[in-house]
């Protein structure tokens, strides 16, 4: 055996003393051979080790280890984000369910104290009993004279609406507009506002639960507002005021009587297309531009 082979052989031995490896080497098949087992042996000690330490938590915590072997995987994003919210849920300090019910009440009984607009905005901007407002922008209350006697109501608020707080101040607000100046009329001489004050994500239909939450506002505002005609703008806004779930092809053109909830009184209505659904139906402008005649005439009566 020459000098470098007993080199190497030392600092072979040197290297498995140090590491705690107490064993003879007698040939590289050999040292090979006892390394695997080794290093296996260290594993298995490691992994026993460890798994009682794990189970040792468990028992410390009472968690039942036979339940948590048939814990299921999150398969989704969705799943993961439903999981957080219960958990934030059970975490909140408050967990307690608020039927709809109440929240309605809750609407009313805050509406009915309100003696004029002002109140009235106040009141909206300060009810936190619809989701929707947690993730507005801002609260779109209304626009244009509040001393005119045509009231023009909308659905809901869109994504400009949000920002700048005004309903009706998109490219559906400019088309309104439009459709009004043709019969001499602009938001100096109409009161516009909206069944929603708060803008659905994605610019959604409002939900009933949305609508039945804001609905006690909308009625103290006709109230207030005391209209001559309402102009009620498109099917979700026909829906929400009078009740009506036909299309709004068959409904427009026509006065309906709307009777308030407050006080004993019928207001007439005059349902229109929404200038979106105009946007996108060119061939119903014509039909709309009757209506605008038709309310012109009503108007001048």
């Amino acid at each position: 055996m020459n000098i470098n082979e007993k080199q190497k052989i030392k600092r072979s031995l040197n290297f498995y003393l140090e590491n705690g490896l107490n064993e003879v080497i007698m040939s590289s098949k050999k040292t090979l051979k006892n390394k695997k087992n080794n290093i296996s042996q260290e594993i298995s000690i490691k992994t026993n080790f460890e798994q009682k330490k794990i189970t040792k938590i468990f028992d410390e915590n009472k968690v039942d280890l036979s339940k948590s072997a048939n814990i299921k995987t999150i398969s989704s994003s969705s799943d993961a984000i439903g999981i957080l919210a219960k958990k934030n849920l059970e975490d909140s300090d408050i967990k307690k369910f608020i039927p709809i019910s109440k929240i309605i009440e809750d609407a009313k009984n805050s509406a009915k104290k309100c003696n004029n607009i002002f109140e009235l905005k106040k009141a909206v901007e300060n009810f936190d009993g619809c989701n929707l407002k947690k993730i507005a922008t801002n609260t779109v209350f209304c626009d244009g004279n509040p001393d005119s006697k045509i009231m023009v109501i909308g659905e809901a608020p869109g994504n400009h609406e949000d920002l700048q707080g005004i309903p009706f101040c998109g490219e559906s607000g400019k088309l309104l507009d439009a459709m009004f100046q043709a019969i001499d009329l602009d938001r100096s001489k109409i009161y516009i506002t909206n069944v929603i004050f708060w803008r659905p994500p994605g610019n959604r239909k409002p939900t009933e639960e949305e609508l039945s939450v804001c609905k006690p506002f909308v009625e103290k505002h006709i109230e207030l507002i005391n209209p001559k005609l309402i102009i009620l703008v498109g099917s979700t806004a026909m829906s929400a005021i009078l009740g009506i779930s036909d299309p709004v092809t068959g409904i427009r053109g026509k006065i309906i009587k709307y009777r308030m909830s407050n006080i004993d009184k019928e207001v007439d209505s005059f349902v229109i297309f929404h200038p979106s659904y105009l946007m996108r139906q060119s061939s119903k402008k014509r039909i709309a531009w009757r209506d605008m005649l038709e309310i012109e005439k009503i108007i001048k009566q």
